[in-house]
């Protein structure tokens, strides 16, 4: 398939990394030359220097024969533009990356087709509804959805407490534990381990666990006893996905406060969020976080359009007394020390963006994709056709690739976690947990040649 994506950014470089793997023909158009060159020595694909929004640039890539684009740029209006001369030249879709709230809804009121868009694709407002999900699920560190919200993945860190702690995973369906889960990849002091029926859950391990959603509440309960839902939430920074987790939590949660540094943005904020108390100062300041009652919140979210202020101000909240903290970072590297400063979720726009868009641009067979943090691994949604490879015999008896785990199943008739003896039918959803390189192979059993 061949593919051209405007923009080196995170988003475009690891989108260029990961479509260039499964083996599509990917064309990568930077103006910034410097950094073109930094995309050159990462990538093996084919990057051309210049201005997406330009015809003559758009066009040394090969445009007209192009079956997808995706316009990535940080520039909401070159995105638009691009998609619209792709459209001329006879591109067959065309996402683009919209960051503005008003422009998103007005595009999806007049419908993508007006702007020659199939797709848009909002990292901010992605993140905000991440992290309105993961307060939801009190002690989840990541949340994700598959088969319309039937099915649930969900990232959790044992406590001493639990009652899943010294348990072996094949004694987890006695009558003690009736209702279906399945844990699917352990972290255990930074090392992904592979869960089988002796692994016996520590305390401090982080456990990937997918369920279906009646199973959650049970699940919780054995997980950590003592979670509740916040009373008090302090958000810092303004910012688009600040502002939409500040109304998207107001009608749930009785005290929220936000923090924003810049006065002419606290005082636009304070007009359009009336249950949300909005303070003025910065959140590196402990007078102002004390102001705030951070001693008391139950979740601190840093927000901010900063990742550095991010970080420490999330350090210092912890510090002083908030139950639970969560940063949106862009800095991939930061995962690696967020467990050493005991921060509790780190919400990575660009990451979720790039997820998005992978369903998207994988086309056949795949519904949904989520990236496992710590991992190289991926749960993908698929949903078979006809005649596909995997709808011919039970799933011990398919030769999928290595390391290829089916973990669930679900149509109108049934939600169940898959075992050996499960047969997949035509049009079900069904999660699967594969390595990177093996997406391209494993799509291959769920389409019909």
């Amino acid at each position: 398939m061949k593919i051209i994506i405007i923009g080196a950014g995170r988003i475009g470089v690891s989108l260029s990394k990961d479509l260039a793997d499964e083996n599509n023909e990917v064309y990568l158009i930077e103006k910034d030359e410097v950094v073109a060159g930094k995309a050159t020595e990462k990538l093996d694909v084919k990057v051309i220097i210049g201005n997406g929004a330009d015809p003559d640039v758009l066009q040394k890539a090969p445009v007209s024969e192009a079956e997808l684009v995706l316009a990535v740029t940080t520039s909401d209006e070159t995105n638009l533009v691009v998609c619209s001369l792709a459209s001329m030249f006879g591109a067959k879709r065309r996402i683009a990356r919209v960051r503005s709230t008003s422009l998103s809804t007005t595009l999806a009121e007049f419908g993508y087709h007006q702007f020659n868009i199939n797709e848009i694709i909002n990292p901010e407002l992605a993140a905000a509804q991440e992290i309105i999900k993961t307060i939801e699920a009190p002690g989840a560190r990541e949340v994700s959805e598959f088969a319309n919200g039937k099915i649930l993945l969900r990232i959790f860190d044992i406590p001493e407490d639990s009652m899943l702690c010294g348990q072996k995973l094949e004694d987890l369906r006695d009558e003690d534990f009736p209702w279906p889960f399945l844990i699917v990849s352990i972290i255990r002091a930074g090392v992904v381990l592979v869960p089988k029926g002796n692994t016996r859950i520590q305390p401090e391990d982080r456990i990937y666990v997918l369920l279906p959603v009646q199973s959650l509440g049970e699940f919780l309960t054995f997980v950590n006893p003592n979670v509740k839902l916040p009373k008090k939430v302090v958000i810092y920074g303004a910012t688009i996905t600040g502002k939409h987790v500040a109304l998207g939590l107001s009608a749930k949660v009785r005290d929220i406060i936000l923090l924003e540094e810049d006065v002419c943005k606290a005082k636009e904020i304070a007009g359009e969020l009336e249950s949300v108390r909005i303070i003025n100062g910065s959140a590196a300041e402990t007078d102002i976080l004390t102001e705030c009652g951070v001693e008391v919140a139950d979740v601190f979210i840093a927000a901010s359009d900063n990742d550095h202020s991010n970080l420490i101000s999330a350090v210092l909240a912890k510090k002083m007394g908030a139950k639970n903290t969560i940063i949106m970072s862009q800095q991939p590297d930061y995962m690696a020390i967020v467990n050493a400063l005991d921060i509790d979720v780190i919400i990575n726009p660009h990451t979720i963006a790039v997820e998005q868009i992978l369903h998207l641009a994988r086309g056949k067979g795949v519904s949904a994709v989520t990236k496992l943090m710590e991992s190289d691994s991926e749960a993908i949604e698929f949903i078979p056709e006809a005649g596909a490879a995997v709808t011919k015999d039970i799933i011990k008896n398919i030769k999928f690739p290595k390391n290829v785990l089916v973990g669930a199943v679900c149509s109108q008739e049934r939600v169940i976690l898959a075992d050996g003896d499960t047969q997949i039918k035509e049009g079900e959803k069904v999660i699967v947990f594969c390595q990177e390189t093996a997406v391209k192979k494993l799509q291959e059993f769920f389409i019909k040649k």
